[in-house]
């Protein structure tokens, strides 16, 4: 079973109809980062969380689309087919996951949603352009998820949430060399405040934020 859908959506702006492929989930039984980013057996499905519109540019998750109707998977053999997916293998080159995201975060930001939102926007940004082999607008998604991170840490009032929204400052930190700045962020928790599942990863990550390592980790 393919961990992609082929749809038709329309677009809630313009009310533009066009085929789009995107993803339901993550998938199941994988892998957890160091930042969260869950890799499912299935592959990296993050950038069809998002869609932009062909029509006017609106971009969001594709929960924000009007839901048309589920497009059959056609023979490589058929016209149509190879129509359809030269069509949808322009897009995925014109429009990557981390140019989504980013073109998704400023269209979030343009509607005031809440700095949480706009963080996790561009924290998934920053997922996509590390698959993407593009360490520049890698750093540049993670500097911007920081920012509103910070910005999120003043209006989230939950504890535990607090709690991992610090966790993800201090690896931010850790990941874009800020090393001091890292444990100040890490030194603030206690691995009883965090889930779980994160727990153990608090005492690796200041560890390496000590020893001056940057790299990208992996949890489970």
């Amino acid at each position: 079973m393919s961990a992609t859908l082929l749809c038709r959506l329309r677009c809630p702006r313009c009310l533009t109809t066009f085929p789009a492929e995107i993803a339901l989930s993550t998938g199941v039984r994988g892998h957890l980062s160091s930042d969260l980013c869950y890799r499912g057996e299935e592959g990296f499905l993050y950038p069809y969380l998002v869609v932009v519109c062909p029509g006017c540019g609106f971009t969001g998750y594709h929960q924000e689309f009007d839901y048309l109707a589920t497009l059959p998977r056609y023979s490589a053999y058929d016209p149509i087919g190879r129509l359809f997916q030269k069509y949808l293998q322009e897009r995925r080159n014109l429009y990557p996951g981390s140019k989504k995201y980013w073109l998704a975060a400023k269209e979030a930001q343009r509607r005031g949603n809440p700095a949480l939102a706009i963080g996790h926007l561009y924290l998934k940004g920053s997922w996509c352009a590390r698959e993407e082999g593009d360490a520049v607008a890698e750093r540049e998604h993670q500097e911007a998820a920081l920012r509103y991170f910070r910005l999120a840490l003043q209006e989230v009032e939950e504890a535990r949430d607090l709690a991992v929204l610090r966790y993800l400052e201090g690896e931010l930190c850790r990941r874009l060399g800020r090393f001091n700045e890292a444990m100040e962020a890490f030194a603030q928790l206690l691995p009883s405040d965090l889930p779980y599942w994160l727990r153990p990863a608090l005492g690796r990550m200041l560890e390496l934020a000590i020893q001056g390592d940057a790299s990208p980790q992996k949890l489970s």
